[in-house]
């Protein structure tokens, strides 16, 4: 089946695309495209799977998140004179789309001058720092889940991935209750790669 290929292929990139993610916890932007293809003949756009949204990561994705995040793909595409077809096989180029999360930890160690000072700080007496060789060090952990969702683009024709962006950042607490955010902010971001120039 040509879709459930797409469908393996959209979760490799979607995967590579949170292993490059790793590598910062301050989001970001990420798109590639497939140097030889003709993106300027494409005029439709179909799904290219009956349910387009594949989900990797260990925390549960909300089955209403599908419906919003598809939404706000195909009025992006159409803004951009795209036109949606149901018939895949009638369509230019096929639609899919990933949304992983990844927990990270970040561990911050820097020196703390007012306990490495503290015997200083006396009643009546004036403050005088003593440079210490061994200064205290605060040791912070910091917990937080990373966000990413990736869209896949297709061309039907050629059976092939042509286009792939996906953006990366933090989650607030309020997403990870559940509260969505700016789903349509975020794909619009992404698809301001899409054509490539």
């Amino acid at each position: 089946m040509m879709m459930k290929k797409h469908a393996m292929l959209a979760l490799a990139a979607a995967t590579m695309t949170l292993g490059l993610a790793a590598c910062s916890t301050t989001g970001g932007i990420v798109t590639d495209f497939d140097r030889e293809q003709n993106f300027a003949s494409y005029q439709t756009f179909s799904w290219a799977d009956d349910n387009p949204m594949t989900v990797i990561g260990a925390r549960v994705i909300p089955k209403t998140l599908e419906p919003r995040v598809a939404r706000a793909i195909r009025a992006g595409l159409e803004a951009k004179g795209y036109r949606y077809v149901e018939d895949v096989t009638k369509a230019d180029f096929a639609v899919s789309f990933t949304i992983g999360t990844r927990d990270g930890t970040d561990i911050i160690e820097s020196p703390d001058l007012f306990w490495t000072n503290r015997p200083n700080w006396r009643w009546g007496m004036g403050y005088y720092p003593v440079l210490t060789p061994t200064p205290v060090m605060r040791t912070e952990v910091r917990e937080y889940t990373e966000g990413t969702l990736a869209i896949d683009i297709y061309d039907v024709t050629r059976r092939a991935p042509v286009w792939h962006g996906a953006a990366t950042r933090q989650l607030t607490r309020k997403q990870l209750r559940g509260e969505p955010g700016d789903i349509e902010g975020g794909v619009t971001r992404i698809l301001a790669g899409f054509p490539p120039g």
